[in-house]
Formats: structure tokens, C-alpha cells, sequence
């Protein structure tokens, strides 16, 4: 059923708990919670932030990995009529303080183990320990939930800024409720199985959290940090996972390496970058009574603005289209002068509606540039979000991406202002200055690299740009490489030529020389997966992957090769703790016998040959991925 009048995340997922309470809502390894009981961690919960002082209009930090506790905590935050405001474990550690202290956040949430990882939230900030005290309701009269509207604020997630800081966005409960109640681009019902696979500070773990629980649905948990393709893969087969979206980049090394759990989905959902049309046609051919669903939307206009349902006979070889507007969503097309465009020009993408924040935290000239009156708008009045992408409507209605207006960059689905990375760096590397691009895969991956030009006298190295974006910047927005020039490429207006740097990063990992002998098999076939995955011609095996222009994508890739050649030896953790060829080798080496090692070196030697046989015949090369 539908309830125009209930606007709201508490209402609704209350609806399911009074018709469903003996469904089950999550699924975290052993564990199964019902809407019932839930419901009273939620409330116990909830007691305790208001016993704490946490009402109305407080914003929470949520300082936890994926895990039930973490899904209760949002709840219990919005039924105690407070904003949860997801915090990364892994962002170093004063960047969380900045944003606790600079915003003023009334408590964070957090559990002992990940509290240890963080000793200077003590005095900081109050603290309350999720896993403290027990989660079960109180044997009297439970507290009521605070009374909240849909326009007022449920959550802030954070994305990347130009000045450095990053930018909150605030998202009310209405916006939630437009993105998964009704919303036209998919059926949501209380027989599905969600995957949470987004980390909880990527916007998609909206569509992933709230699809399930306002909708009476099973949302399954998987460990946390970087999912592997075979933990994905196996969500799908044994937790019978229904519905399940993946970044552009993450799709299509799904669709490439691990296609076969995919046509069991009901709904496979993609976005955060340009689909690579090869792929969408794959997956549209690939489920076997499912949908594929593409989707685009800025953080500002809660998670889907527009979505494409792509049809079976979906060409390989032609742009996807974003699509058409999900229900609630004002899209305007206009030019320089805030004048519509004519069908089929391209214009600038202004978006609003029932999905719109409302606006940056504690920014309000940031928020007033970009959150702008709709001059088409009469009565009511109504705000548009200025979403910088050009774009135009087809003969159809179908939108299409065309590029955007200024160097904001997407990798891996996360926005990125390469100002923001910058000005960061600026601060703590001894340079004059410093540009930061994108350089793109031919597999549809980016990575980012920093293109410094030292001070005069000093000398700046890979290990230093990593120790301090380590220090100072989120995992996803850390530079792969570094580049030292003597000057920057400069546009006929003046402006660092940022096209001519992306070209040069491109250049320069083609002409990476390295060191490529090797001693065992093993080693040749380790060295023969990363020159494919990092897409350089020569590798070194004493050469950290991450200092290469490896990312996560491509970590994941070299990890799902590795665990078809060599079943459960090598986790994603040994790849990061494992990062260069040798000592991987070592590793491998030692668990293997001879009989398998002759085996995987057979294997390497055929994909070789295969490899060169292709470069041999143009004709049969595959449609690259495309990336923006």
C-alpha cells in the first residue's frame, strides 16, 4: 500500500513491522533479525541517544563498518528525530575529527573495536558504544519516537570539495522515501533480498538499506571492507540475493569475470560513471527474467534521478542512455541564460523534486550558488539543484550524459573535485604547485594522478605523496602515481591543460620501464596478471601495486584470476598486506606443490599465446569499455 501522508523513514519502516513482524529485515553471517525485533534493538537504542540528550535535529556520527549494530544505529537516530551522519573507519583519523569538530556533531556512534582505532574522539566528542549495553527492549513502557516531517533532515553524506573540506549533504526523510516508495524504475516487495555491498558512505547505500527495510524486504550484510567478486558471487547463490546494485567499474569486472550468479537477479542495478555499452548489452542478454536497470544522479538529488531499463536487444555498440526521470523528479534543461534548451540541443542538467537535499551543511552561500530558484516555477515556488553535466533529450524523451561543465571527476562511482585532493596535498608536500587528473583504463577503470612541480631544491618522492594523502585524504580519493614536471601545460586562456595531463599519464605508464625477469612459473604468471589488470607493458616484482596505478577495481580483478588459479590461498587482505609481485610469489610458493605450480604455468602460457594470437588479428579485438 501507498500513504501520501506518510513522508517520513520511521512511519513507513513501522508500517512493515506492524504487517511483517516476523519477516526477517537483515542477515549478517549467522545472524537474522526480524522487522520485530528490529524494531526493539531500534527503540532500546533510541532510549539511550534520548537519555543522552540526542533529540530532535541532532546529528549523529555512525563511526562503524558494515554490521547489524550500524543499520540500528541509523534507525535509532531517525526515531530519536535525529540525522545520521556516516563516517568512514577507514578515513584517517583527523579528518574525522574535522568533520566532528567543524560540524558540530552531538555524538558519535561507534563500538569498542573500532573505538580503540580512534583514541582521539576521547574529550572530543560525546561517545556512545552500540554494543555497551544490551540491544533488547526494555521490560516496561518503551519511549515514542520523536515527531519528524519529511523535510526534515535524516542524514548528511559527504562528497568531495573544491576548497579541500569535504561538502555535507543534507538529505530529508521525503528524499528517501521518493527514491524506494513507488518510485517507477523497479517493483520494490517484501520477497526481495537486498545486498548492502556500497560502503555506508557512498549514497547508493540508501537505495540498498531503505529499498529493503521501508519495504517489508530481507537486507543480507556481508563483511566488511572491499568485497571480492566470489563474495558477491556467493551473496547471490547462497543468501539468494534479489536485488543487487554495482558501480559502473565493479559491473563490469563482474560481467567479465563473474557473469554466471548474475542471471539469477531479479534486478541488477549500475551507475556512478558512463556504462560501457558492450557490458549493458551483456547484462540485458544475460538475466534470465530479470532487469537491468542503468542509473544517474548526483548525491544533491538523493542517489537515482534518472534510470534506463535496458531491453534485451540493446545495442553493444551505442552510447546507454541515462534515461528517464524516477516519480517526484523535476529535470530542466537550460543554456547560459537559464532559458530551456530545444529537444535535442544540449543544455545544463537542473534537477528537482521530492528527491532534493536540502542543501550543504553549515554552507550557505555554497548552498545558494548551487541550489538555485526554478525560473520555470510559478506557484509554488521550487528550488533546482545545478548539476553541472550537459546533457540533451532525445526524439524518445531518453536523456543522454554528454560531459561535464567543469573538472569534476567520477572513479569508482565516488565524485571527486580534483581541487579538493590539491589543495589538501598543497599543504603538506613541498611544492609550487600541483594538478591533479584522471587517467583512464582502457577497461573502463580511472585512477587518479598528482602532477606536482617541487619547490626549488627539495625532492619528492611516490613513498612521501602516500604517506601524506595516507595521512590526510579518504582511501578513494589517495593519487596512485606521481608525476614531477618542470611546468604545467597551460590552455590558450591560461588554464592547466588538464586533457594534456591525463595524455601525459597514459604516456608515461605505457613507457614505464621496469624490470621484467622472473625466476619460477608462478612468478611469470603473477607478472602476466598485472601487466593486464594495471594495463602497463612491463612490471617490476619488487614494485608496489598501489605506486603502479593499481586501485581497487584492479586489486579485485588480480584477486578473482588468483582465486581461479589458486582456490582460497590468497585474500583480499593478502593483496594489500602482499603488494608486490615477490612477495606475493613468496606466498604462493610456499603453499603450493609442484604438480599445481606446473599446472597454473601451463594456463599462463596458453592465456599468452591467446593474447598474442589476438594482437595478431585486429578483427577479433573486443569493444573497449568506455569511460569519462
Amino acid at each position: 500500500m501507498f500513504r501520501n501522508d506518510f513522508d517520513n523513514v520511521p512511519q513507513w519502516f513501522q508500517i512493515q513491522t506492524t504487517e511483517t513482524p516476523g519477516f526477517f529485515a537483515l542477515r549478517s553471517g549467522t545472524q537474522r533479525l526480524t522487522y520485530a525485533g528490529l524494531d526493539a534493538r531500534t527503540d532500546a537504542l533510541r532510549d539511550r541517544l534520548t537519555a543522552a540528550e540526542i533529540e530532535k535535529g541532532a546529528l549523529a556520527g555512525i563511526l562503524l563498518d558494515r554490521s547489524l549494530s550500524t543499520i540500528t544505529s541509523f534507525l535509532a537516530v531517525l526515531k530519536a528525530g535525529g540525522a545520521f551522519v556516516p563516517l568512514d573507519p577507514s578515513s584517517p583519523p583527523q579528518g574525522i575529527l574535522d568533520i566532528i569538530e567543524r560540524h558540530k556533531l552531538s555524538c558519535v556512534i561507534s563500538n569498542g573495536a573500532t573505538l580503540k582505532r580512534f583514541p582521539q574522539l576521547t574529550g572530543a566528542v560525546p561517545v556512545i558504544d552500540v554494543d555497551a549495553a544490551p540491544l533488547a527492549g526494555h521490560a516496561g513502557r518503551r519511549g515514542e519516537a520523536a515527531k519528524v516531517a519529511g523535510s526534515d533532515p535524516a542524514c548528511v553524506m559527504f562528497t568531495s570539495g573544491s576548497t579541500g573540506e569535504p561538502k555535507g549533504v543534507v538529505i530529508p526523510h521525503r528524499a528517501i522515501v521518493r527514491l524506494v516508495k513507488n518510485p517507477g524504475y523497479m517493483r520494490f516487495s517484501d520477497d526481495q533480498i537486498f545486498l548492502q555491498a556500497s560502503p555506508l558512505t557512498f549514497d547508493a547505500s540508501i537505495f540498498e538499506i531503505w529499498g529493503a527495510l521501508l519495504n517489508g524486504a530481507e537486507l543480507v550484510i556481508p563483511e566488511a571492507g572491499l568485497l571480492s567478486l566470489d563474495a558477491i558471487a556467493a551473496a547471490i547463490k547462497e543468501q539468494g540475493v534479489t536485488t543487487l546494485f554495482l558501480t559502473s567499474g565493479l559491473f563490469n569486472l563482474m560481467i567479465d569475470q563473474r557473469p554466471a550468479p548474475l542471471r539469477e537477479l531479479r534486478y541488477l542495478v549500475s551507475g556512478g560513471d558512463v556504462m560501457s555499452p558492450a557490458h549493458v548489452a551483456k547484462a540485458a542478454q544475460l538475466l534470465k527474467s530479470g532487469h537491468f536497470i542503468s542509473v544517474y544522479g548526483p548525491t544533491e538529488n538523493t542517489t537515482f534521478t534518472t534510470t534506463f531499463t535496458a531491453p534485451p536487444d540493446l545495442p553493444a555498440d551505442a552510447a546507454v542512455p541515462i534515461g528517464r526521470p524516477i516519480a517526484g523528479t523535476i529535470l530542466r534543461i537550460l543554456d547560459d541564460e537559464m532559458r530551456p534548451v530545444p529537444e535535442g540541443l544540449a543544455g545544463q542538467l537542473y534537477v528537482g523534486g521530492g528527491g532534493l537535499a536540502l542543501g550543504y551543511l553549515n554552507a550557505p552561500d555554497l548552498t545558494q550558488q548551487k541550489f538555485i530558484a526554478d525560473p520555470n516555477a510559478q506557484d509554488p515556488p521550487q528550488r533546482l539543484y545545478r548539476t553541472g553535466d550537459l546533457v540533451r533529450r532525445d526524439e524518445t524523451g531518453l536523456l543522454h550524459f554528454l560531459g561535464r561543465m567543469d573538472n569534476q571527476i567520477k572513479v569508482n562511482g565516488r565524485r571527486i573535485e580534483p581541487e579538493h585532493v590539491e589543495n589538501v596535498l598543497r599543504r603538506h608536500l613541498p611544492v609550487t604547485d600541483i594538478a591533479v587528473v584522471a587517467c583512464a583504463l582502457t577497461n573502463g577503470a580511472k585512477h587518479l594522478v598528482a602532477f606536482v612541480v617541487p619547490l626549488p631544491g627539495a625532492s619528492l618522492s611516490s613513498a612521501a605523496l602516500r604517506e601524506a594523502a595516507n595521512r590526510y585524504l579518504p582511501p578513494h580519493m589517495i593519487p596512485a602515481r606521481l608525476e614531477t614536471v618542470d611546468a604545467f601545460p597551460l590552455t590558450s586562456t591560461g588554464k592547466i591543460d588538464r586533457l594534456a595531463l591525463s595524455r601525459q599519464a597514459a604516456d608515461a605508464r605505457a613507457q614505464n620501464p621496469s624490470n621484467t625477469q622472473f625466476t619460477t612459473p608462478v612468478e611469470a604468471m603473477l607478472i602476466d596478471l598485472w601487466r593486464r589488470h594495471l594495463q602497463l607493458e612491463t612490471v617490476d616484482v619488487d614494485q608496489n601495486f598501489f605506486d603502479l596505478g593499481g586501485g581497487s577495481l584492479q586489486l579485485l580483478g588480480v584477486h578473482a584470476d588468483i582465486e581461479r588459479l589458486f582456490p582460497g590461498q590468497i585474500s583480499i587482505q593478502d593483496l594489500f598486506d602482499l603488494p608486490t609481485i615477490r612477495l606475493l610469489h613468496g606466498r604462493l610458493s610456499g603453499a603450493q606443490r609442484g604438480d599445481a605450480t606446473a599446472g597454473v604455468a601451463a594456463n599462463a602460457a596458453r592465456q599468452r599465446r591467446a593474447r598474442v594470437n589476438r594482437a595478431r588479428s585486429p578483427s577479433v579485438h573486443p569493444n573497449p569499455a568506455t569511460g569519462n
